[in-house]
């Protein structure tokens, strides 16, 4: 990593990043509406905005002649640390969907949020592949390189406070999202991302989690109504299956933390 590197140059080249990939997605539903499927366009759209994420971050660091795969993290984790993050995950999301369930009694959701929601429900084969293809893998590498990679490990050298960098990146990667109704759901998910990102000094963990959940919500969107009778119970996540999610994470933490460590001694050099 830099050390030139300001917060003030990171925080506005991320930005610089959410613009282009905003501009892109606009462009794309302005510019093929008229003429091409409707969600065949919504999942271009969400697969190029992804995609040109990155392009700005990747443009900016390239003329400083950095370490990519450090400065963005990308250091190889063991099998059995990927094991473990895949328990975890599924644990996690589960709890995460409960939550969100929750907050809505609180907060409910305007009709226009539930139409938007209903813009990732797709007939077309094409585009439903397309939309997985870009708001699961190509968003959880993205995003991930970007906010744990990027900006969450130049606040953590620069500031020297692992706590605040974690808080601050997962509270950044909250309100850029744009949706007041997940602000809680997204900043919790933020600070889980930037805990396995910190601890394994890799962004490889936090793409698990950020891929699991996006493809559970795209699936649960389209395919949900199939498991309504066996996982929802009064508008809740099913309390059976809520008690093996939280069983899985304290298993998969507990197998996570092994792995870490293990992975940690084999890297220790031999006195």
């Amino acid at each position: 990593m830099n050390p030139q590197i300001k917060v003030g140059t990171a925080f506005g080249i991320v930005i610089l990043s959410l613009l282009a990939s905003g501009f892109v997605a606009a462009m794309l539903l302005l510019g093929l509406q008229p003429f091409v499927n409707p969600e065949l366009v919504t999942s271009l759209s969400i697969f190029l905005g992804e995609a040109f994420l990155f392009l700005p971050v990747f443009i900016f660091l390239y003329g400083k002649q950095v370490n990519i795969r450090e400065v963005f993290r990308l250091k190889p984790i063991s099998s059995s640390v990927i094991q473990a993050t895949i328990i975890l995950s599924f644990g996690i999301t589960f709890v995460v969907d409960e939550l969100d369930r929750l907050i809505g009694i609180i907060l409910p959701p305007p009709d226009f949020y539930l139409d938007l929601i209903g813009n990732v429900r797709m007939e077309n084969p094409l585009a439903l592949f397309i939309l997985f293809l870009g708001g699961v893998a190509v968003a959880a590498i993205v995003e991930e390189m970007i906010f744990r990679g990027f900006l969450q490990q130049l606040l953590e050298k620069i500031w020297k406070d692992v706590t605040k960098a974690v808080l601050v990146t997962a509270l950044f990667f909250a309100v850029i999202h744009f949706n007041l109704w997940w602000t809680i759901q997204i900043y919790f998910l933020g600070v889980l991302l930037g805990y396995f990102a910190w601890r394994t000094n890799s962004v490889f963990p936090g793409m698990i989690l950020h891929a699991i959940n996006n493809a559970l919500a795209m699936i649960f969107a389209n395919w949900g109504y199939m498991a309504e009778p066996w996982y929802s119970w009064n508008g809740h996540v099913h309390p059976i299956i809520l008690l093996l999610a939280i069983g899985l994470i304290f298993y998969g933490y507990s197998r996570f933390d092994s792995a870490v460590k293990q992975s940690s001694r084999q890297l220790e050099p031999l006195s």
